[in-house]
């Protein structure tokens, strides 16, 4: 295991060498990105510690802290717990003297009205020892549990809570009703109480960092007014190993001025060449090398990287990854037991893998899940299954409805019944699972046995025997992948989401802001930390204001607004700040040294369905036409009808091969209505992908990016294009129309052979077409063989 972490460190080190190299010989382009940000105090510096630094940091004075709960690192939909018998893990970070001072873990809770008060019961571990239990019995607001926990019971740097809910209906005992059950904590109240606080001395401190009020980790990015594309490659590869080392899926990164307000990090880079375009500015001096330290405000750090040479910067940011930052990352975005197998071809694993350990049940429907992220050039088809291997026991008495299920992706794709009534042990139980079911990126899987007994139809909680189980699912349960079908194909904004395809192979691509400002950086910058952490490793990216190239064969993320002056009229605006006005007067300069001189993105990827309002006009008419004109069904002829009846029965059946319930096949882009588009299309050039994150206005496209890149929203998005409707955020994924290849790395014979049984499984009307045809030239070979050749008889 350490040396898988050594590897991953390693790779990552790599990859951020690549990042930093491939920045460093980009122009300076200036442009205002900054809006006129909100008046705030003025930092006060607090205690310092430059790791890095080679030049002495100035003196600071402390800053006021407050005792305040140290949160826990995971995101929101890891705080529920749901079903009779749920699991979470959370993690929390401590210094050395807090681990040795103890202190308290507040866990503020609510329940559903259906749990049984009386006997559901939540039970805490920390670091793998037992800390106390105490009974569900919330129903109607959050509640505070204070657990007193002792300093043998935690240690420097992550602890590991395990929470385990036991929660029984208060009246149904049906399986259905176990859906009804469930527990939430309210992360804003809950952490760690240390005995002693202190502020941000050491890198290991920012995992200590608060969310804000909507639930989100701040990084706020200072820049002056007349900010330039260099300061922003500049900060990406900074940003990018700030997210990989907090491992945080909730982060929203903001662009401004002035530091921020409330928990956060302000983070300040630069090199003397951008320093020296800032004098100016009002812009604190930072020291030289990488520090970490806290802000005037309680709950806030400020994170400085500063070099002489953007050269000097990169070695400093390595330096750090291999140093002080290695532990944590070994122990958070690396680690083994995060809830989630990394699929690859031809490989095994075990529940283990994903964290679970060996426990005993003994409700009524077991559910135990986990997050599988299978390649992004893994073609789904029916050429091979997945094999489940289950180790696991029944006890006797179940009825003979029990059953094992399977469901990926909220669909159940198999299931095993438990025939016999006595009992019966699995010692690697052979489950297919169809590949067909999966999708490249990421994939929810859920186990479910559902164990129904007699005693349960009489549904007496006082006759219920909680002592005897039902089933046991053993952690060394196998998942093996067989060989894979390997091929990218595009649009797939699941493969995107899950490992960042295609920006994720170390390739140089661009990120273009095509109408600069603040949000609009925010959002490009926000993208592409949560991109990062798919990844999970340094992308190599180029920022870039101003239209995008035609010419140009490297992979893009465009950011893109529909009107730049969306905000005209509102909030008793009369006009535009002068300073906007100039910075667009002098935008030449920025695509002269960017070298983007041609179409801008509503005359090319916009055009294919995400583009002006008024560039589908001409198809609107026509699908009318169309509609206008169609005949009625009875004045078809029989050959229409019957082409009608076959296309109708290969759409549902297609449907029903791909586990689709053909409702989303007819789902649009809604132009005017939707928030936020993010979709995918080959360049112009046709020799690279461009993603486009596209909105109507510069406040549209940061509440989007904001929306899109939420943890739930994002592991859930797949298909060909997403849409974010602007009434209620509702997040639509439109299923791919077509798709194009984008690359096919492994060209074996294995490969195109499997390639091929994949293409006839989704062609099937082909395969079909190909074995008449066969059966057909095969008649004729007979009749005209036989008549012949002749058969000999003896007369």
């Amino acid at each position: 295991m350490a040396k898988l972490f050594r590897v991953q460190s390693a790779h990552l080190a790599v990859g951020l060498s690549v990042a930093l190299l491939v920045a460093q010989t980009l122009p300076v382009s200036a442009q205002s990105l900054l809006d006129a940000a909100p008046t705030v105090p003025r930092m006060v510096s607090g205690e310092s510690e430059s790791i890095l630094s080679t030049r002495p940091a100035p003196v600071a004075a402390a800053a006021v802290q407050v005792n305040r709960p140290v949160p826990f690192e995971q995101a929101l939909p890891a705080y529920r717990l749901s079903g009779e018998d749920d699991v979470v893990r959370l993690s929390f970070n401590l210094s050395p003297e807090q681990a040795a001072s103890g202190g308290q873990l507040a866990l503020a809770y609510r329940n559903a009205v259906s749990v049984l008060p009386d006997s559901s019961v939540m039970a805490v571990e920390i670091n793998g020892k037992a800390a106390g239990t105490f009974p569900i019995a919330s129903p109607n607001g959050f509640k505070t549990e204070a657990l007193k926990i002792g300093a043998d019971f935690l240690k420097p740097g992550r602890n590991q809570v395990l929470l385990r809910a036991r929660q029984f209906h208060r009246v149904d005992c049906s399986l259905e009703a176990t859906y009804e059950l469930w527990s939430e904590l309210d992360p804003a109240a809950s952490g760690f109480i240390a005995a002693k606080s202190q502020g941000f001395r050491s890198f290991d401190d920012l995992l200590t960092i608060a969310r804000t009020d909507a639930a989100v980790t701040d990084i706020r990015l200072i820049l002056p007014r007349t900010a330039t594309a260099e300061m922003l490659n500049d900060a990406a590869p900074v940003l990018q190993t700030l997210a990989l080392f907090l491992n945080r899926d909730d982060l929203a990164v903001t662009v401004g001025e002035k530091p921020g307000t409330g928990p956060g990090i302000d983070l300040y880079v630069s090199t003397d060449k951008t320093r020296a375009q800032t004098q100016n500015a009002d812009v604190p001096i930072m020291p030289y090398g990488f520090s970490v330290r806290s802000a005037g405000e309680a709950g806030r750090a400020v994170v400085g990287l500063r070099g002489a040479t953007r050269a000097e910067m990169s070695g400093q940011l390595l330096e750090a990854i291999r140093g002080p930052l290695k532990e944590s990352l070994d122990s958070g975005i690396f680690s083994s037991r995060s809830g989630t197998i990394l699929a690859d071809a031809s490989s095994r694993y075990t529940l283990a893998d994903t964290g679970y350990e060996t426990r005993v049940f003994s409700g009524r429907l077991s559910r135990t899940g986990f997050n599988m992220v299978m390649p992004a050039d893994f073609y789904p088809a029916d050429y091979a299954t997945i094999g489940l291997k289950l180790h696991a026991a029944t006890s006797p008495g179940l009825k003979h409805t029990a059953q094992f299920l399977v469901r990926v992706n909220d669909l159940v794709v198999t299931s095993y019944p438990f025939r016999n009534a006595e009992g019966e042990q699995f010692d690697g139980k052979l489950i297919e699972l169809p590949l067909r079911a999966f999708r490249p990126g990421n994939n929810k899987v859920e186990l479910l046995a559902e164990l129904p007994v007699e005693a349960d139809e009489t549904c007496a909680p006082e006759a219920r025997d909680d002592t005897r189980p039902r089933f046991i699912l053993l952690q060394d349960t196998e998942i093996e992948i067989p060989a894979l079908a390997r091929i990218g194909r595009l649009p797939d904004i699941g493969a995107f989401a899950g490992t960042a395809y295609p920006y994720a192979d170390g390739k140089p691509f661009d990120i273009i802001i095509e109408r600069p400002d603040a949000q609009s950086a925010g959002a490009a910058l926000t993208m592409l930390s949560r991109l990062a952490l798919a990844a999970r490793n340094p992308l190599s990216a180029d920022f870039h204001l101003g239209a995008a190239s035609t010419p140009s064969d490297r992979n893009a993320l465009v950011i893109t607004t529909q009107n730049a002056f969306a905000d005209l009229g509102k909030a008793g605006k009369s006009g535009f700040p002068l300073d906007l006005l100039q910075a667009n007067a002098m935008a030449a300069p920025i695509t002269d040294a960017d070298l983007m001189k041609t179409a801008a993105i509503g005359d090319t990827a916009l055009a294919a369905g995400v583009g002006e309002t008024g560039g589908n006009d001409s198809n609107a008419l026509l699908e009318a036409f169309r509609k206008s004109t169609t005949r009625a069904e009875d004045g078809l002829s029989a050959t229409s009808k019957l082409r009608s009846w076959f296309a109708a029965a290969s759409g549902r059946f297609g449907n029903w091969l791909n586990y689709q319930d053909g409702q989303g096949s007819a789902a649009t882009l809604k132009e005017g209505r939707s928030l936020l588009t993010l979709t995918q299309a080959p360049s112009p050039s046709g020799n690279a992908v461009w993603t486009v994150v596209h909105a109507g206005s510069p406040g549209d496209i940061a509440l989007g990016v904001r929306r899109l890149v939420e943890p739930a929203v994002w592991t859930g998005l797949n298909g060909g294009s997403a849409e974010i409707e602007t009434a209620s955020l509702t997040v639509n994924s439109v299923p791919a129309g077509s798709r194009f290849v984008a690359g096919m790395t492994d060209q074996s014979p294995g490969n195109i052979r499997r390639l091929a049984a994949a293409w006839f499984s989704d062609n099937f009307q082909f395969y079909v077409l190909l074995i008449v045809a066969s059966m057909g030239v095969f008649a004729v070979w007979l009749g005209l063989a036989i008549p012949r050749k002749g058969v000999r008889s003896d007369q």
